[in-house]
C-alpha cells in the first residue's frame, strides 16, 4: 500500500536513518510545506523526551516525524502533544485496543508503553517550526524487547487479533494527526479536557514526578485548562507543566501521608 499524505506535503521515506526528528529538523532549513513527513523502517539513534533513547528495531515499529509551522501563540503549542495523544488512543480503537495516556507524551496499554511522542521546537531563518516525532511499537513479541524493558513496554500486535498492515496504519496515523491538528488549531485544550481526563492513566494514582532532578510526590487529581497536571501533595496543590512521571518509588510519599 502506498503512503499518502493528507496534508498534501512530501513524504521522505527511509529504510534506515539515525533519527527521523533530526532529519526533519534539518529540512526546516529550506522551504518546507506544512505537514511534511519523515518515516523510517529503522532508526539507529531514536530519541525520546529528556534525552532518553527509543528502541527502534528494523521492521518492528513506526518511526515517524511531521513538521508544522508554528504560529504566534507559543503557549498554545504546549498542548499540541496532548491533542495528538488523545487522537492516537482513538486510532488504536480501530484495532479494538483500549489505551491510556500517561501525561504528557506516552500511550500505554495495560500500564506498558506502546507509543511515545517527542515534540521539538526548531527556529530557522525561514521561520519557527515544531517537529513532532512519534514512535509506535507494532510487531514486537514480548521477548523481542530487551530484558530491562519487558515489564515496561508492549506492542500493538500483543493486544489485537486484527491484521496490522504497516502502511495502512501509517496512513491512518497521518489522517488522525490531520484531524486532531485541526481541532488543536480551532479549539483550546479546555474543550477536550474532560475527554482527555477520561483517557488519563494518572488520575487518582499516587505518582512521583522528577522536576529539575528533584522528586515530587503526590496524587494526580485533574488537569487545568492549559493542560498542566494538577498534583495533590501532602501540604499543597501543584500545577505541573512538565516532568518525568513514574508510578514507582512512591514509598516516600506514602510514608509521609
Amino acid at each position: 500500500m502506498k503512503l499518502i499524505n493528507i496534508f498534501d506535503a512530501p513524504i521522505y521515506s527511509f529504510e534506515t536513518i539515525d533519527s527521523t526528528n533530526k532529519y526533519a529538523k534539518n529540512l526546516c532549513k529550506d522551504k518546507i510545506k506544512n505537514g511534511t513527513i519523515v518515516v523510517a523502517e529503522h532508526q539507529t539513534n531514536g530519541r525520546g523526551r529528556l534525552g532518553n533513547s527509543w528502541e527502534s528495531p528494523k521492521n518492528s515499529g513506526i518511526y515517524y516525524s511531521i513538521i508544522f509551522e508554528k504560529l504566534n501563540d507559543n503557549l498554545k503549542y504546549e498542548t499540541l502533544t496532548l491533542f495528538l495523544c488523545l487522537g492516537i488512543t482513538k486510532l488504536f480503537e480501530n484495532y479494538s485496543i483500549i489505551s491510556e495516556i500517561k501525561w504528557p507524551n506516552d500511550i500505554l496499554i495495560n500500564g506498558k508503553k506502546v507509543c511515545g511522542i517527542l515534540s521539538e521546537c526548531n527556529s530557522t531563518s525561514l521561520g519557527n517550526f515544531i517537529v513532532i516525532g512519534i514512535g509506535i511499537n507494532v510487531y514486537q513479541n514480548e521477548n523481542d524487547f530487551p530484558k530491562e524493558l519487558r515489564s515496561k513496554a508492549t506492542s500493538l500486535k500483543l493486544h489485537t487479533s486484527s491484521t496490522i498492515i504497516k502502511n495502512y496504519l501509517i496512513n491512518n496515523l497521518t489522517s488522525t494527526i490531520y484531524d486532531f491538528y485541526n481541532k488543536f488549531l480551532s479549539n483550546s485544550f479546555k474543550d477536550f479536557k474532560d475527554e482527555y481526563k477520561s483517557k488519563s492513566f494518572l488520575m487518582n494514582k499516587e505518582i512521583c514526578i522528577k522536576i529539575n532532578g528533584n522528586d515530587t510526590y503526590g496524587k494526580g487529581i485533574d488537569f487545568n485548562d492549559s493542560g498542566k497536571l494538577i498534583l495533590k501533595c501532602k501540604n499543597e496543590i501543584l500545577s505541573i507543566n512538565s516532568g518525568e512521571v513514574s508510578l514507582r518509588n512512591i514509598y516516600k510519599w506514602k510514608r509521609a501521608t
